[in-house]
């Protein structure tokens, strides 16, 4: 079971590395990769598939104010 720090943590590697490359002008897929990227190395056991579907579900969880 994933402790709430360590989904705080994930959660804010994966918002650090999408908002950042979605600021730097990319949005849609090289974002998501991104975060994706994020996850995994948090996360190295992770495949690929399982950590896209997660990073996924919680950038539906993020909250949404603020962004654009």
């Amino acid at each position: 079971m994933t402790s709430m720090a360590s989904y705080d943590d994930d959660i804010r590697a994966i918002a650090h590395a999408y908002i950042g490359r979605h600021g730097e002008g990319t949005n849609g897929n090289p974002a998501f990769v991104a975060a994706v990227d994020a996850y995994r190395r948090r996360h190295p056991e992770t495949d690929n598939c399982e950590a896209a579907l997660t990073v996924s579900n919680l950038l539906q969880e993020m909250p949404r104010s603020g962004c654009k």
